[in-house]
């Protein structure tokens, strides 16, 4: 059984609680994924971790009801043991219910449930995996270690971000490279594929993004490169005679810099952002419109005191009670940021302010967070070993996400901003915090 410490910081609606099990030996955690194919028989959530232990664990989040009745949050399924150095990076692909996972050894393993299978143990005489899992794929040519894998939205496709400062993008079922991108001088540490299909966007510590298209059929011939770079933001005009620099240096401590798109496509933001205000610069999420990929980022959303590592969108989408916040669509979307401390949730249908933020969490640096389906529970995770569950009640059921096309160009997701105005600073013991636009539409 678990057991949990509150946090402070927390908004009115949401519950958290670190669930403090052995959840990989002691090791620090990298990262985290929900399976958002999972269809339980008992209901919850199936997730996937992985630690610097070198295994990947596939856990199962009880539903509210479960935990009500006994107070356990979550049950060990399965323990996956293939990689021989720490894994830093896990995700599900988003057509079923694969399983990639990645880290030092420079291998990217897909694994898949099977049917049936001997049951395994962990060293936890009490863990016993109700699940098996099996490699589908082995897909190795990484030169160095792999710090985050992003799917693409048909499951075809995997991106991988490795610190040999490349890209590769494999076709999955073939088990092949198929294109490597060689643009970023420094280690590339965070990927996100447009759950349209159209974009990919990396993040590296050369202090850039990059955007690629995407342009591929399931049959690719040797030599063909579906992936064209299609823009690199490094700086931004911060007045007539100034430039700023977007994104934080190497010097960052941490080895994590993970984007993500909006589930409708239209937004993609960015972490270890700046947002240079006098007397200095300061941390702050960056977002970019899907129409105005190449131009400089509509909005930005400061107040961590240190810098961002993770962004993930819920993967769905909520009725809008009005639309008074800065997205213009009837539909809000939730965000949530991690710095290395604290982590920032926001709702674009709320004007100028996050709806929560709340630090405390661990005695170490967050590595990643991930959302469940239907954006009521984040679950994130940190290099101390432990686990942080923030459980929130939405004011309206998710919605299915409609069947979308690309977007025209005026499906700007943003509202305009008359001026570049800054945010006041936040202090240690605020909650919320003010998005500052940094241009207009």
């Amino acid at each position: 059984m678990d057991t949990g410490r509150r946090t402070r910081g927390t908004a009115d609606g949401m519950r958290v609680k670190t669930v403090q099990i052995n959840w990989h030996d002691g090791q620090p955690i990298f990262s985290v994924d929900f399976d958002h194919n999972y269809e339980g028989s008992e209901g919850g959530w199936r997730f996937a971790t992985g630690g610097g232990d070198n295994n990947v664990r596939i856990w199962r989040l009880r539903s509210v009801r479960e935990r009500e009745d006994d107070g356990t949050a979550v049950e060990f399924v399965a323990g996956l043991n293939r990689h021989t150095a720490p894994v830093n990076v896990v995700r599900f692909s988003p057509s079923d219910s694969r399983l990639a996972s990645a880290g030092d050894d420079g291998a990217v393993i897909v694994w898949r449930q099977a049917e049936t299978g001997r049951t395994v143990t962990l060293d936890d005489p009490e863990a016993t995996a109700t699940e098996t899992w099996r490699p589908a794929a082995v897909l190795r040519g990484s030169l160095a270690d792999i710090s985050d894998l992003a799917w693409s939205p048909d499951g075809a496709f995997l991106a991988s971000a490795s610190v040999d400062n490349t890209v590769r993008i494999w076709h999955v079922r073939e088990a092949r490279c198929i294109q490597v991108l060689a643009d970023h001088t420094h280690y590339v540490q965070g990927i996100a594929w447009d759950p349209l299909g159209r974009f990919l966007a990396t993040q590296s510590s050369d202090r850039s993004m990059r955007v690629y298209r995407w342009a591929a059929t399931h049959t690719l011939r040797p030599g063909d490169g579906p992936a064209t770079l299609a823009a690199t933001h490094v700086t931004m005009t911060s007045d007539e005679s100034h430039r700023q620099r977007l994104f934080h240096d190497d010097n960052l401590a941490s080895f994590f810099r993970r984007p993500d798109v909006s589930p409708d496509g239209r937004l993609l933001a960015a972490a270890a952002g700046l947002l240079r205000t006098a007397p200095g610069s300061r941390n702050a999420c960056l977002l970019w419109a899907r129409d105005r990929l190449t131009a400089a980022p509509v909005m930005a959303l400061p107040g961590l005191r240190r810098p961002a590592v993770a962004v993930r969108w819920a993967p769905c989408e909520f009725a809008a009670p009005d639309r008074a916040g800065w997205a213009t669509d009837a539909r809000r979307m939730m965000l949530a940021v991690a710095s290395q401390s604290a982590v920032a949730i926001y709702d674009t249908s709320c004007p100028a302010r996050a709806v929560a933020m709340f630090d405390g969490l661990h005695y170490a640096a967050l590595t990643d967070l991930a959302w469940t389906r239907d954006g009521s529970q984040l679950l994130v995770v940190s290099i101390d070993g432990f686990a942080t569950l923030a459980s929130l009640d939405q004011p309206t059921e998710s919605l299915p996400l409609p069947r979308r096309s690309e977007p025209t160009s005026c499906a700007s997701p943003v509202r305009p901003s008359p001026t570049l105005s800054a945010a006041p600073p936040v202090s240690a013991g605020r909650k919320r915090m003010a998005p500052t636009f940094v241009g207009s539409l």
